[in-house]
């Protein structure tokens, strides 16, 4: 997969992205929205909202967009994993963390360096403990006005 316009703030168990010009923070103010799949343009659009009032709700002070998008070009497999019951619902829209992962690796998907043009897989994960694995040919981020 290829990060069209952003990068994470760490290879695995980041909350934050870098990208437009700003960090975004999608842990500790910004609410999961839901996931949407567009089949005639075979993309797959993840989304997070932050209420108003927030001073600094994407840790970028001058970031004042009220929303993001995870856009996913080129969707390839989207695997979700079970969620805890042992959570409430609430647990579902928090974003615990987003890490690249070694494609078909199921034991240590993790590693903290990676080689350009390596390929990987987003996994995202939640509260919840339910997961996302997003294979696709790239990804983009955008912001919501």
């Amino acid at each position: 997969m290829k990060l069209e316009n952003f990068d994470l703030s760490k290879p695995y168990g980041a909350i934050e992205l870098r990208g437009l010009g700003h960090n975004w923070d999608l842990h500790n103010f910004a609410t999961f929205q839901g996931i949407t799949f567009e089949p005639q343009r075979n993309e797959l659009i993840l989304e997070w909202r932050v209420t108003a009032g927030n001073s600094n709700p994407w840790g970028s002070q001058n970031n004042l967009a009220t929303g993001c998008r995870l856009r996913f070009r080129g969707l390839k497999s989207l695997v979700v994993t079970t969620r805890s019951a042992a959570y409430s619902l609430e647990e579902s829209q928090c974003l615990s963390e987003i890490s690249k992962v070694i494609p078909g690796q199921r034991e240590y998907p993790y590693k903290q360096i990676w080689s350009e043009g390596e390929q990987f897989h987003l996994r995202l994960g939640f509260q919840d403990e339910r997961c996302f694995d997003i294979e696709a040919e790239s990804a983009v981020l955008e912001a919501l006005e």
